[in-house]
């Protein structure tokens, strides 16, 4: 219960952040500026080289950066329960050609596998989405494979097997309970790994095509800056914050 409501308290700050700053905006003669903590022009954090708020600026991409990484964690996850569908209901056929196509997919360095399907895709959401998705689908496959065959030696489900349930019926009635615990657990686990495949991919060029650039874009845009302009760091420290506060938060969560 205490936890619940701390996410929700969490939840609800970040929403008010959202409601109340500003989107940030070019204003090229305020380029570089320091820190200004004044409430005619509040910039806790300077300006970047169009004279953006960087405090805006980075929370806006990080939001931006956490959809796209939401989407592709999504896909990747709704790609493994169709493969563990199929792999149910067509029988071994079907079970050993998924398995050897994950292990396949596996072979490939996700973050290459996923660059080069974004660059042929080109800019925009639905490609990094999908860039994302793909890439990571394998591990998940694979995973849930494992589980089916968990699945199977239960009791209750080989009584319902020798009873003469099909497998449709298994698959309804009897999975889908462990199914959708065990997608939202691997829809958390892995959701670290996407959030920095998401940045990773952003850092080398592509991006959602959206005014706002993602954390990842930003890191790149303003790595020649650092020594200059050490307050340019903060896309890349808020990156890096998120990613590792997420993989604690997460790991302690389903380790209890």
């Amino acid at each position: 219960m205490k936890n619940n409501i701390t996410i929700i308290l969490i939840l609800s700050l970040v929403l008010f952040i959202f409601i109340m700053l500003p989107k940030p905006f070019h204003e090229l003669e305020a380029a570089y500026c320091n820190s200004d903590f004044s409430f005619k022009n509040f910039r806790p954090f300077g300006c970047s080289p169009l004279g953006e708020d960087l405090l805006s600026l980075t929370f806006f991409g990080a939001f931006q950066t956490l959809l796209t990484a939401s989407g592709g964690r999504f896909l990747a996850s709704f790609l493994a329960l169709i493969g563990f569908a199929l792999a149910h209901l067509g029988g071994k056929a079907a079970f050993g050609f998924i398995s050897r196509l994950s292990e396949a997919f596996m072979t490939i360095p996700a973050l290459m596998l996923a660059l080069s399907f974004g660059f042929f895709m080109g800019a925009g959401y639905v490609s990094m989405i999908l860039a994302i998705g793909i890439s990571e689908w394998s591990f998940s496959q694979k995973w849930l494979l494992g589980r089916m065959k968990e699945y199977n030696r239960f009791n209750f489900i080989e009584a319902s097997i020798a009873a003469g349930g099909t497998k449709s019926h298994l698959l309804k009635v009897h999975f889908a309970p462990f199914l959708i615990k065990d997608i939202v657990f691997l829809f958390f686990i892995y959701f670290p790994t996407s959030l920095l495949s998401t940045a990773a991919l952003e850092f080398l060029g592509l991006s959602t095509g959206d005014k706002i650039p993602g954390l990842g874009y930003q890191a790149a845009a303003y790595k020649d800056l650092i020594m200059l302009y050490p307050n340019v760091t903060l896309p890349s420290m808020a990156a890096l914050i998120l990613i590792v506060s997420l993989s604690i938060v997460l790991k302690k969560k389903f380790e209890t």
